[in-house]
């Protein structure tokens, strides 16, 4: 048993370090204040109160803050190949990544399918946004690779000693950058040539497509979070682990959900009922097992000295979903009385507010990105509005009644330590 669990650790080690991954997910969430400024823009435009929709239409910024939102989240894939590039470069040790970010964006671009219009050609803008995120995502990937290969194999100008780091630094990623952009330039052409007519096409058709229709199924989801708490009950950091897979496939479903709100679509009939936000603030509130749940248990109920010690110093954290005094302090980790709710509670977190949500009896989330650390009920808020805020209570009194009857067991074994140990205590 010990054998296995090693393995399984130091597969997920693996995984955790991957620098692809690694890459692809801090390139990611490195576009967060850029998806924050646009969701915040969206939420401007589109309020639903009518004096603050006569105000904003009055003095004329109505229209910037929907020119906010379409060069923000609008073209989240823009950013996202600039910076998921930028950090592949980093990853393999390049001290000059930006020209790594500029040619991952260059390569993007030219694998985005034109449009004639009234006689002139354009980029396609619908493949800037949700339906680019995965081109940009392997556009990245491959030719950021490839630059760093030419660089690792020495194809580069050297400059003399004596010239300045940064002309040097520029000059060696120039031969680099050249092959690497002909050669975007020589695959786009040869997609041109397919069924599809582009690579974004390509991808978007083949990949993406047959990606999200897997990431609507809440099984999925709960699939991931499965993961995530297995890793984490064994000391691996389980978010780390599939924050990559769980950001890749379910940004996409906010990005279009926001778009469907810019068209002026009903929150009843916006697209996805799940999504990255969905995620974070429903899978596990107050943290990795639903560990808001356990700290309201412990405040109200307990009795051992050692985890009434515990929830009062991780009550406040785990308001802003800091949950490592709880997990560590406890502990959660390796622990078999926990091992259960400690899984549980995130699963069936999730599948009832999934279920909640698609039944119609609370609303779509709108798919605005609510900055990790944001206050528990105030996320829910500015996600989904008061109902969903309310949506999180409930399910946070479920995560008690899943957690009460494990925590009281630990408790009656950790007083009864305490009491055997009070003597030896007086005896000091």
């Amino acid at each position: 048993m010990e054998n296995a669990i090693n393995k399984a650790m130091a597969v997920a080690g693996k995984i955790s370090g991957n620098k692809y991954l690694k890459a692809v997910s801090n390139g990611l969430m490195a576009t967060l204040p850029i998806t924050i400024i646009g969701s915040i823009a969206l939420l401007l435009a589109v309020l639903p109160v009518d004096f603050w929709q006569s105000f904003v239409s009055s003095v004329g910024i109505k229209s910037y803050l929907s020119v906010g939102y379409s060069v923000t989240v609008g073209v989240i894939a823009v950013y996202a190949s600039f910076l998921i590039g930028w950090r592949l470069a980093k990853e393999h040790g390049n001290n000059s990544p930006v020209p790594a970010g500029i040619i991952s964006l260059f390569s993007f671009l030219m694998m985005t399918p034109l449009l004639t219009i009234d006689k002139t050609t354009t980029l396609d803008m619908s493949k800037l946004g949700a339906q680019g995120l995965f081109t940009a995502i392997i556009v990245a990937l491959v030719f950021t690779r490839l630059y760093c290969l030419f660089i690792d194999k020495k194809i580069i100008i050297k400059m003399p000693e004596g010239v300045p780091p940064f002309v040097s630094d520029m000059f060696a990623g120039l031969l680099p950058a050249i092959f690497t952009g002909f050669i975007a330039i020589i695959v786009s052409r040869l997609f041109a040539l397919t069924p599809q007519g582009s690579f974004s096409d390509f991808v978007y058709h083949i990949l993406a497509l047959p990606l999200q229709h897997l990431s609507s199924s809440v099984w999925s989801l709960v699939f991931l979070v499965l993961v995530q708490m297995t890793l984490w009950f064994f000391g691996v950091h389980g978010s780390l682990v599939v924050g990559s897979f769980v950001t890749a496939l379910y940004l996409p479903m906010d990005v279009q959900n926001m778009d469907a709100v810019t068209k002026g679509v009903s929150n009843g009939d916006l697209p996805n009922v799940l999504g990255y936000t969905f995620y974070n603030i429903f899978s596990g509130i107050g943290g990795a097992g639903g560990t808001l749940s356990l700290l309201i248990i412990i405040l109200i109920f307990g009795k051992a000295k050692q985890s009434k010690t515990v929830a009062n110093l991780a009550i406040v954290p785990g308001l802003f979903t800091v949950n490592e005094p709880v997990v560590f302090g406890l502990p959660l980790i390796l622990n078999p009385i926990t091992l259960i709710p400690f899984v549980l509670t995130p699963i069936v977190q999730t599948l009832v507010a999934w279920g909640a949500i698609a039944s119609g009896i609370f609303p779509h989330l709108n798919g605005v990105q609510v900055p990790f650390g944001t206050p528990i009920l105030i996320n829910g808020f500015l996600a989904g509005g008061l109902l969903i805020a309310v949506l999180q209570v409930i399910l946070v009194a479920i995560g008690c009644v899943i957690w009460f009857p494990f925590y009281m067991a630990l408790d009656r074994q950790q007083r009864k330590q305490e009491v055997a140990e009070e003597p030896e205590a007086v005896g000091v």
